[in-house]
């Protein structure tokens, strides 16, 4: 019964201190500006008609580096949806990388066509894994043949994350 005594303060301690360690994260805010580094492309994981688009950049924010992204979505028509993808910030001190949640939208807002060249406007949003949120902008430039074929593209927004 004597070692029932001892283990009643020693259960004690570590209860107090769990809850102190579940909740000892960290908040990442990040504001992001990149272009598409290649064109979509399919894989195993994000089989065709989904391609994935790949982006890198600069991050500014907690953590002032560079990122790169890889987001798989559904084929823009005008609309899509993202279906996964990976993330990852670098900073001088530390690198931070998750997932893409499925879930998020890519919305047409704007289209323009001036002399035969074309602008398309997205607004990009959805959630990160393990705990976050993301919102951007991706602006498509390319030229008009009646329909906007796209050539080169940036994206402008910001990120949360909660680790």
């Amino acid at each position: 019964m004597t070692w029932f005594r001892s283990l009643i303060p020693a259960l004690a301690c570590v209860l107090a201190v769990l809850p102190a360690s579940a909740s000892a994260s960290t908040n990442y805010h990040e504001s992001i500006a990149g272009i598409e580094t290649g064109i979509p492309y399919s894989t195993a994981s994000c089989p065709a008609p989904n391609s994935v688009s790949p982006f890198a950049g600069v991050a500014s924010g907690t953590l002032d580096g560079t990122f790169q992204v890889a987001v798989c979505h559904t084929p823009l028509s005008p609309n899509a949806e993202i279906l996964g993808g990976s993330f990852v910030l670098i900073s001088t001190t530390m690198t931070v990388s998750g997932q893409f949640a499925p879930g998020g939208t890519v919305s047409l807002v704007d289209q323009s066509v001036t002399d035969g060249t074309c602008t398309q406007t997205y607004a990009v949003s959805g959630e990160l894994q393990p705990a976050g949120k993301f919102s951007a902008t991706l602006t498509h430039y390319g030229v008009w043949t009646g329909s906007c074929n796209v050539f080169f593209a940036t994206i402008t927004g910001r990120a949360a994350l909660r680790l």
